[in-house]
């Protein structure tokens, strides 16, 4: 019998399985990096809540006191957090806190943060690659191999830095989910994929700009 298996079936079996810290403790603090303003960030934190406790409910002798949540929503310092906190559910499971920044730079004190979530963010990389002659494009698809070899480069640079980051801020035991456009590894980077619809984009979006 097959059945869908929606993102909070494998949030609440990836927390089941792998989350290992000392879940009676009394504050678990979560960070959403690249929460934009909503509401899919509260979707996300809800699903994290609610696999929390459902591990702590199968915990077996556990009589203690549910923990507290403390929840920190991380964008770019543009970000519009005013709209984001003014969406925030009307009653949140949680304590919340706004963390304006890159997340290629350190956002948290060492061990500090028990899960990280990040969805749709890490295909954003933190700048153009230096020197490259891809102006006036909308995407590396078409650029050439001088192009593709920047962003990768510019890629494996920044996600270096964002996982070293998030390695000194989760605590042991901690746990990270990342959701992001990827490609299979078998699929050339230059093939013709989905990355075709910018080749019709483009010049659209080019004589926009001219006019």
């Amino acid at each position: 019998e097959s059945r869908i298996v929606t993102v909070k079936d494998m949030v609440n079996q990836v927390i089941h399985d792998k989350l290992d810290i000392p879940i009676h403790m009394g504050t678990i603090r979560i960070a959403d990096l690249g929460c934009s303003v909503g509401p899919n960030t509260f979707y996300s934190i809800q699903a994290v809540i609610d696999a929390v406790l459902m591990k702590l409910n199968r915990l077996p002798g556990d009589h203690g006191e549910t923990p507290e949540f403390q929840v920190f929503f991380n964008d770019q310092i543009g970000n519009d957090f005013n709209l984001l906190f003014s969406s925030i559910p009307s009653d949140p499971r949680y304590l919340v806190a706004g963390v304006p920044g890159s997340f290629y730079s350190r956002l948290f004190p060492r061990a500090s943060i028990h899960y990280v979530n990040s969805s749709l963010s890490l295909q954003w990389l933190s700048k153009a690659p230096d020197g490259v002659a891809n102006k006036g494009r909308v995407h590396i698809y078409g650029g050439g191999q001088d192009v593709l070899n920047a962003y990768s480069s510019q890629f494996r640079s920044d996600m270096e830095q964002f996982l070293g980051a998030r390695a000194e801020e989760l605590v042991p035991g901690g746990l990270m989910a990342l959701q992001f456009l990827c490609r299979p590894q078998w699929v050339a980077p230059d093939a013709a994929r989905h990355d075709l619809w910018f080749a019709f984009l483009e010049p659209l979006l080019q004589e926009f700009v001219c006019e």
